[in-house]
């Protein structure tokens, strides 16, 4: 019964996490591609993470187009590159 419990509430605090992260990612996005999108406007997929855990590549989607963007080791801002 506990370890049922464990398994509950640790998949609920990683479910919980992902959420505040996408939104970084959406709003790092919008401010890279001109014209600035609101970052509701953007949908993130296809994420490709590194063997630490953090993100690395991953496909932005707008209104005005596809976006491929990356984030190197040791950068703040990403870079985005329409299709």
């Amino acid at each position: 019964m506990r370890a049922r419990v464990r398994v509950v509430l640790l998949a609920a605090s990683l479910v919980g996490c992902a959420g505040p992260f996408q939104y970084n990612m959406k709003r790092e996005s919008a401010r890279v591609i001109a014209p600035t999108p609101h970052p509701d406007s953007v949908v993130i997929s296809e994420i490709r993470r590194n063997a630490v855990g953090t993100p690395t590549k991953w496909v932005a989607t707008t209104p005005s187009g596809v976006y491929d963007c990356s984030l190197a080791d040791g950068e703040r801002h990403p870079i985005c590159a329409k299709r």
